[in-house]
Formats: C-alpha cells, structure tokens, sequence
C-alpha cells in the first residue's frame, strides 16, 4: 500500500554433489621425519550470501554509496588440483612447497555499472606456488611460522560501452585479474614461550598485493583497485592459575590505512582512503 515496494527475491535450492580425493605417496618413510607428496582433487561451491541474493540497495559505509544485490546470480563452482611435497622433522620442524590450479565458474564478483553491484563471471582461473615452514628456537621457546603465496589468476570479462543515454553494448572480451585475488601474500608468526611462568608472547604480520575491489564493466571507466598495506599485531597470554588465562591484543599497531585507487595511472589516484584504527582487546578464559 501507499509507497510499499515489492522486492524480487533471489532462490537458491541446488543440491551438490563434491568429489574429493587425495593421493600420498612416502618419499621418506620415517614416522618421526617422514617426506610425502600429496596430489589433491576436490569440487567446492560458493553460494552467494542474502545480501548479495536481494534485488534491494544497502549502504556501504565503507565505499560510501549503495550496493544493489541481484536476484539472477548463481553459485560459483571450484574445481582444485593441489600437488604438495612436504617434509617433517624429529625437532618438530617442517617445510612444504605447493603448486595448485583453481578453476572457476561463475565466480562472484563486484562491478560498476550504473550503479554497484553483484554479477556471475563465466570463467577465471588462479594458479600459483607456496612455500610454508616452521622453525623452532632456543630450546623451542621461540617459534617462528611463514608462508609466502605467489599468485597469477585471470578472469574473462565482457566490457561494455555507452551508446546513447542508459543504452549498452559490448565492445570486447578482455582478460584481466580476478576480482579480490592478490598477485602475492606474506604472512608470519614469531612466538615466544615462558612456560615457568605460563607466559606466551605473539607477533604476527601480514601483507597482500594490489587486489581489485571494483570492476568496471564499461571500456571508460577504470577498475578500482584496494593496495597492499602492512598489518602488524601483537598477543600477550598468561595464565592465571590451573583454569584461567587472560590476554591482551593489539590488532592494527601500525594504524595501517586502507587505500583503494584507480588503476588507470598506476594507484595515483585514490577512489578513497581510510583507517580503521588500532584496536585493544582483553580477554579471559576459563578451561576445565
């Protein structure tokens, strides 16, 4: 009644069937330090979220416009292949290097128009190498873990342009990164442990590569792309007796500012930029 609006609901009701499997063969058969390589096989889904699914516009307060949903989009389906070659050690040490190829349809992504919103891709693809390990330290007090990603994924887009008023045409197929996927990723952990004091101290750091954050769909309007930025964080726990622990974080020490920008003249101009802030958490917690 009066300005009530009917809005177009998305469905989803899909049943799927995910084949997994995995194959490991024992270069080194030792069960204290054993070498293997793992081929892996699986199907995944992603299925879109309600906010995605729902022909109605949400504000987005971090882009500072609406986001429309859209009711026609369809799951995205994963084929992965994953080839591993790890190795243990008696320390409790270990290395790993991996390959893996990712193949996607119908991947999600979040694009410019007339206005932002959400579209299936019909094809992208990402494939890549990681190199993972963990070190331990001073009579394995101190622990250190890494991985570092390398990664190369495309997605192919058909681009649009203008003709007259609200009126578009595609002009080409373009390749291009896929949406939210970073060229490479860094992450590492260094612990340390005080066990006659039931004290544990963590600093951890994180960092991705340029990752696009709004595609364009137009041939005139550039992708917007969010920049790396540095996360630093720092956890400190100490038990409090047989049961209790407490502990105090500081996420984001470095106040790191979320820079989102247009590719067209390499990142210099910003779509925006903002921090979040460094944030402090305490924490209790009780185990029996």
């Amino acid at each position: 009644k009066g300005d009530t609006k009917i809005i177009n609901p998305g469905k989803l009701d899909e049943l799927n069937l995910l084949p997994s499997a995995t194959l490991i063969y024992k270069l080194k058969k030792d069960e204290g330090a054993p070498t293997n390589l793992r081929l892996n096989y699986s199907q995944t889904v992603v299925r879109p979220s309600i906010r995605e699914l729902s022909n109605t516009k949400i504000y987005d307060y971090e882009l500072r416009q609406f986001v429309t949903g859209n009711p026609d989009l369809k799951q995205a389906r994963i084929s992965n292949y994953d080839l591993r070659l790890e190795s243990y050690f008696k320390s409790g040490d270990n290395i790993s290097a991996s390959i893996f190829y990712k193949d996607f349809r119908n991947h999600i992504e979040l694009v410019t128009f007339l206005d932002v919103s959400w579209q299936n891709v019909d094809k992208s693809n990402v494939m890549g190498i990681e190199f993972e390990g963990r070190k331990s330290l001073i009579q394995k007090r101190l622990e250190f873990r890494a991985n570092v990603t390398f990664v190369r994924s495309q997605t192919t887009f058909v681009r649009y342009t203008n003709v007259f008023g609200n009126t578009f045409v595609p002009v080409d197929t373009i390749k291009r990164p896929m949406f939210g996927q970073a060229p490479y990723i860094l992450n590492g952990m260094l612990s340390y442990n005080a066990d006659s004091l039931g004290l544990t101290l963590t600093v951890s750091y994180n960092i991705q590569g340029p990752r696009l954050a709004i595609a364009s769909v137009t041939e005139n309007v550039p992708d917007i792309y969010e920049l790396p930025r540095h996360l630093l964080d720092f956890k400190i726990t100490k038990k409090l007796g047989k049961y209790f622990s407490a502990s105090v974080t500081v996420r984001d020490i470095l106040n790191a500012p979320v820079r989102r920008a247009y590719k067209f003249d390499n990142w210099d101009t910003n779509f925006d930029k903002f921090r979040y802030g460094t944030n402090y958490v305490l924490g209790i917690s009780y185990r029996f």
